[in-house]
C-alpha cells in the first residue's frame, strides 16, 4: 500500500512540474494580451457575476435571470464544497514549496511572475472562474440562439449552430489562458473546472422541473443541511489534524504582499456566499410559481438600478472590523436578500 501511495505522489508531483512549463509559456508568449487576461479574471469572477452580470439579465428576461441564478448558484456551491473538502496546490505555491524543500536536489527549471491577482486564498481545484464562466456562457448562448431561431428565419440554417460551438469554446479557452497567465491555476484545474460545470449544468437541466417545484420548507431544509455539512467537514478536518484554513495560510506564506489578498476569495466566505444565494432561492420557492410580469425596457432598468444601488451600498458597508462571525453573517443575509428580491419582488415594481 505504501508503495502505491508513493508511486501516486511521484506521478502527481511530476504532472504538476510538467504543467508549470505551461504557465511559464503563457506568461512568456501571451503578455501582449495582458489587459484581456486581467479583464477576464477580474470582471468575470463569480462575485461579479452575482453582483452585476446576472442581475443585468433581468432587463431582458426574468426567465433568463431565474435560469442563470439557479444554475450558477448550484455550480458555485458545488465548487465551494469541493474546495472546502479538498484544497489543491496552486502553481506559485507549488513552485515555491519546491524551491523551499531542502530534500529536493533538483529544483524546477521554471520562473513564474507573481501578480496581484495571483494571491488567491482558496484551493486551485476546480477552477471557480472556469466552472462558473462556462455555465454562464452556455446558458446565455443557448438563449441567444433560441431567440434568433424563433425570430429570424436565416438563423435556422445549421451553419449558425456549427459556428456557435467554436465561439463558445474559444471564449472559455480565453478564460483558461487568463488563469494560466496569472499563474493562479494549473491547466488540469481549468479543464476539470469547465468539465464539472458542464456536468452540473446537465444535471440541472435534466431535473429543472423537479427543482423548480420544490416547496419553500423543503428547499430551506436542504440549505440548512448543506450548512451543517460544511460544519461537519470543518470539525472532521480538525479531528484528523488537517488545517481547514490551509489554503489561506499558503497564501499568507507565499504572497509577496499580504494586502493583495481579499476576504471574498477565502473558502469559508465562498461557502457562506453560496449558501446565502441558495437561501434566497429557497425562500422564493417554489420557483415555477414566480410571476413573469412584462414591462417596458426603461422601467426594468430603473427598478434594477435602484436594487443594485442598494446592494452596492450593503456590500461596501460590510462590517469587517467586528470579527469573522459578524462579517460572514452579514454576507449571508445580504446575498440571501439580493437573490430573494431579484427572483420574487423585482417584478412587483414593474
Amino acid at each position: 500500500m505504501e508503495a502505491i501511495k508513493h508511486l501516486a505522489e511521484e506521478a502527481y508531483n511530476l504532472t504538476l512540474n510538467r504543467e508549470l512549463f505551461i504557465n511559464e509559456w503563457a506568461q512568456e508568449r501571451l503578455s501582449f494580451a495582458e489587459p484581456l487576461w486581467r479583464f477576464l479574471s477580474v470582471n468575470l469572477e463569480p462575485n461579479n457575476l452575482y453582483n452585476f452580470f446576472i442581475p443585468l439579465s433581468v432587463i431582458f428576461s426574468h426567465e433568463i435571470l431565474m435560469h442563470l441564478l439557479s444554475a450558477v448558484t448550484l455550480v458555485t456551491t458545488l465548487n465551494s464544497f469541493e474546495k472546502w473538502i479538498y484544497q489543491e496546490m496552486r502553481p506559485l505555491w507549488f513552485l515555491r514549496e519546491q524551491f523551499a524543500n531542502e530534500k529536493l536536489s533538483v529544483k524546477p527549471q521554471v520562473a513564474l511572475e507573481s501578480h496581484q491577482l495571483s494571491c488567491e486564498t482558496s484551493g486551485g481545484l476546480p477552477c471557480a472562474h472556469s466552472m462558473t464562466f462556462t455555465v454562464f456562457v452556455l446558458i446565455l448562448a443557448s438563449y441567444f440562439f433560441v431567440h434568433c431561431w424563433d425570430r429570424l428565419v436565416s438563423w435556422r440554417s445549421p451553419v449558425y449552430r456549427f459556428l456557435m460551438y467554436p465561439l463558445i469554446v474559444g471564449v472559455v479557452v480565453c478564460m483558461w489562458l487568463s488563469r494560466l497567465y496569472l499563474a493562479t491555476e494549473f491547466l488540469h484545474q481549468c479543464i476539470l473546472g469547465s468539465y464539472f460545470g458542464i456536468r452540473a449544468l446537465n444535471f440541472f437541466e435534466a431535473n429543472i422541473k423537479y427543482l423548480y417545484s420544490r416547496s419553500r420548507g423543503y428547499a430551506v431544509s436542504i440549505v440548512c443541511f448543506l450548512g451543517g455539512l460544511a460544519l461537519v467537514v470543518y470539525f472532521m478536518k480538525l479531528s484528523l489534524d488537517m488545517d481547514p484554513h490551509w489554503s489561506v495560510r499558503q497564501a499568507f506564506k507565499w504572497c509577496p504582499e499580504p494586502t493583495y489578498m481579499r476576504h471574498e476569495a477565502s473558502p469559508i466566505f465562498q461557502i457562506v456566499r453560496d449558501l446565502g444565494n441558495l437561501m434566497g432561492l429557497a425562500l422564493a420557492s417554489p420557483l415555477y410559481t414566480l410571476e413573469m410580469k412584462q414591462s417596458t425596457f426603461w422601467r426594468r432598468c430603473r427598478v434594477l438600478g435602484i436594487l443594485e444601488f442598494v446592494n452596492y451600498g450593503l456590500r461596501i458597508s460590510t462590517p469587517k472590523q467586528y470579527g469573522r462571525f459578524v462579517f460572514l453573517a452579514w454576507e449571508f443575509f445580504r446575498n440571501a436578500f439580493h437573490s430573494l428580491v431579484l427572483l420574487k419582488y423585482v417584478t412587483k415594481f414593474y
